[in-house]
């Protein structure tokens, strides 16, 4: 497995821990009644200030961590840092599904306000869709790499 494989499956992992307790403080939230007034885009949004930081963190911590780990047992201690246009072309191939999954999001939250769906549910389908975005450029730079191509 190579570094920049390495570092998608951290992503990926930490993608799915951080946006499971998302969604798990979010039903939490709701049910306690706290997005029932007017304030409930700030309480939903001071939430996501504190997560955004602490899974950067948890990324890079665990980005950290598991290249150690990976160096102890396979016995390579040094990866290779080397970028090729090989590797930018899995980049862009990730960006593009990072702007088509955030854009659609960002029009289909404008289009549920036009609705009169509440703000409230317009920040959670951007942030949810952002959040695809990012799964999703993590899984096809993973794939991408894997099938060299």
């Amino acid at each position: 497995m190579i570094y920049k494989d390495r570092n998608n499956v951290v992503s990926i992992i930490t993608f799915l821990i951080v946006n499971f307790y998302i969604v798990f403080r979010l039903f939490e939230m709701n049910e306690a009644g706290q997005f029932d007034g007017p304030n409930a885009v700030n309480i939903w949004a001071r939430m996501v200030v504190w997560v955004i930081p602490i899974s950067i963190g948890v990324t890079i911590v665990g980005t950290i961590l598991f290249n150690i780990g990976y160096a102890i047992v396979t016995g390579n201690p040094k990866p290779s840092f080397l970028v090729d246009e090989r590797d930018h072309l899995f980049d862009r191939r990730s960006s593009t599904a990072v702007v088509i999954c955030a854009g659609g999001g960002f029009i289909l939250a404008v289009v549920a306000l036009a609705f009169g769906w509440s703000g409230f549910i317009g920040f959670n389908i951007i942030y949810f869709a952002m959040a695809l975005g990012s799964l999703s450029a993590d899984i096809i730079k993973f794939i991408s790499y894997r099938r060299g191509y």
